[in-house]
């Protein structure tokens, strides 16, 4: 067919040559259209077929018989998980998150510092030690990370600063003890040995293609196990068992600082819903318990008592 054929059939009004004969007017595209074959859309597409082979597939238990397989259902299924949680996040949301979380650890570190040299210094220069508010502060613990975790589900950004930064003040607190039990030049060096493995292992979680789901659910029940250990000896009182638990939680800590990593970068983005700053403070959270107990459990490895 020529091109004055486009030009002057009413059907094309907007068209002026060749490369534009195919187009549609705005009204045409704006108004739901119909002939024979079923029911158009305001694009002109018929939904008929369509909605056919829809229920084709659903009948045939989705599109898993199709020509692209299960990939379809995968793909779909992710899609799906992602939307009903606020969709995927930028890598530079992601970004943010991570920022924040080794910010906010960071801070809860030196808050936890700051107060356990302060109290251990207090103790040693008075020579008084009062056991009835170290216990209470070691058992409010506990409630004050259900808490701040109850907080940060409710994107509570408020009460999450509040309860993290409680947090690692009572850990201070507690944690006074250990700067007088050993000698600052060894809490000095396992620090800064800790810091190193802690950044090694956080930068793999970061930058690894590998999923690690599986292996944190190793670490987590290796976690269980040690705490459980922890608890019968406290009654047996074995040396060597003690020195067992602390190695295998060196392991368990240093995979679960990757893993740990890795998941926060998972919450950043497919949780868009929450605001950066409480997935931040959780992460966090989650992180400072990791560099605490690995930290601890070199110390008592590697620490010199006075």
């Amino acid at each position: 067919m020529s091109d004055n054929y486009y030009q002057d059939n009413g059907s094309y009004p907007n068209n002026q040559g060749s490369t534009n004969r195919y187009s549609l007017n705005e009204s045409q595209l704006n108004e739901p259209q119909s002939n024979q074959y079923g029911e158009y859309s305001q694009y002109g597409q018929s939904n008929s077929y369509y909605n056919q082979y829809e229920q084709q597939m659903q009948a045939q238990g989705g599109y898993q018989n199709s020509q692209y397989g299960a990939f379809q259902n995968n793909y779909y299924s992710a899609q799906q998980k992602a939307v009903l949680n606020g969709g995927y996040a930028s890598e530079a949301n992601v970004r943010e998150v991570l920022t924040n979380s080794f910010l906010y650890m960071f801070l809860g570190l030196l808050v936890t510092g700051i107060i356990a040299a302060f109290m251990a210094n207090k103790i040693m220069t008075e020579g008084e030690f009062n056991a009835t508010a170290f216990i209470v502060a070691l058992i409010i613990e506990l409630p004050v990370v259900i808490a701040a975790n109850t907080a940060m589900r409710h994107n509570n950004v408020t009460m999450s600063y509040v309860l993290f930064f409680l947090y690692s003040g009572l850990n201070g607190f507690t944690l006074s003890v250990v700067l007088i039990a050993y000698t600052t030049e060894s809490v000095v060096s396992v620090f800064f040995i800790c810091a190193a493995i802690f950044g090694v292992m956080a930068a793999i979680g970061a930058l690894t293609k590998v999923d690690l789901s599986s292996l944190g659910a190793i670490l987590l029940v290796g976690l269980f196990g040690i705490i459980i250990a922890g608890i019968v000896n406290m009654f047996l009182g074995s040396e060597s068992l003690d020195y067992a638990i602390s190695i295998i939680g060196v392991v368990i800590f240093i995979g679960l600082t990757a893993y740990d990593t890795q998941k926060i970068k998972t919450m950043a983005s497919t949780h868009r819903d929450y605001s950066p700053n409480v997935i931040g403070l959780w992460g966090a959270l989650e992180l400072y318990l990791d560099f605490v107990n690995l930290f601890l459990k070199l110390l008592r490895l590697l620490g010199r008592r006075r």
